[in-house]
């Protein structure tokens, strides 16, 4: 290193890889694109090495770059909470949680537990991200973010992260009001032909709806519409003859009014879980461990909790 790296200037670095262009990072930033540049060089500089290829359609990190943001996100999150360590021994009861959610429980468990949680800490601000399991587990591993709380399969195990399960819940076939299978009781085999709407973020790891099927010795429907928003899926099964795949604690939160109806099976449905995922071998700051504790509390009075 030549001189020494500002944070200032890591976080500038981070932003114009997320916008992927120094002009779209300089207006989010809310700075001028020749001071975002200027930081930008001046990083460049300082590690010795240039972190953006620069082409014309906008910026892409080059392998040093690559291995800068991961240390750029440690840092960022290191300090993030060391500002909120000092917040609480000062008292002032501020401070941010960051949390990403599958939307599911975004809908559910989630909301509760942060509505409780700011009645005693209304100063602390919380941001809320949307992913699935597993893809959610990288910005854990790095402290993008504090903590997951998704659906997960049993105990998956991953050394860089723990687990910690907060309901024990299994997925159910849906279908509107009014459509010909809602009052019928129905054998997994018996929905194969059935026209099904699913929600699918990506194609990583586990997928839930295909598991379900191959867990029960059957080929997954061949007749779906696949959605990347759990609103739209929702919408389509709600309008439509669709059935579409849900926890079955969706069904247990009254605040939420569904036009869905799970139906009634003849055999127990695979087991998924809503768990809170956080980093392994990371002491929890005492704002995050008072987070996981309302999670913990809101979880154990969740209505049908099994």
């Amino acid at each position: 290193m030549t001189s020494p790296v500002k944070l200032s200037q890591l976080r500038h670095y981070l932003a114009v890889v997320e916008a992927g262009s120094l002009r779209l990072a300089a207006r989010r930033l809310f700075l001028s694109q020749s001071s975002v540049t200027k930081s930008i060089q001046q990083l460049e500089h300082a590690l010795g090495t240039e972190l953006l290829h620069r082409t014309s359609h906008g910026v892409a990190p080059t392998a040093a770059g690559q291995a800068m943001i991961a240390r750029a996100r440690a840092i960022e999150s290191e300090l993030r909470e060391a500002r909120n360590d000092i917040d609480n021994i000062r008292g002032a009861g501020i401070g941010e949680i960051r949390v990403v959610t599958s939307p599911t429980v975004g809908m559910s468990l989630l909301p509760r537990s942060i509505l409780s949680f700011k009645r005693t800490r209304p100063k602390v601000s919380v941001q809320i991200h949307e992913g699935v399991y597993p893809d959610i587990l990288q910005v854990v591993r790095t402290g993008e973010v504090d903590f997951a709380v998704c659906l997960v399969p049993e105990r998956p195990g991953d050394e860089g992260v723990t687990f910690e399960m907060l309901l024990k819940d299994t997925v159910t076939p849906a279908v509107r009001a009014g459509h010909p299978f809602e009052h019928r009781k129905m054998k997994l085999s018996d929905l194969v032909s059935a026209d099904w709407v699913i929600y699918r973020r990506g194609r990583s790891g586990l997928d839930i709806f295909e598991q379900t099927f191959i867990s029960a010795g059957l080929e997954p429907p061949p007749s779906t519409i696949e959605c990347s928003s759990f609103a739209c899926a929702v919408a389509l099964a709600e309008r439509g003859d669709y059935v579409t795949l849900v926890p079955k604690q969706l069904f247990s939160d009254r605040a939420i009014r569904w036009g869905l109806s799970p139906l009634m099976m003849q055999a127990m449905m695979p087991s998924w879980h809503v768990a809170v995922i956080y980093r392994a071998k990371h002491e929890l700051s005492p704002l995050s461990l008072a987070f996981l504790q309302e999670l913990k509390a809101v979880a154990a009075a969740s209505p049908n909790r099994s």
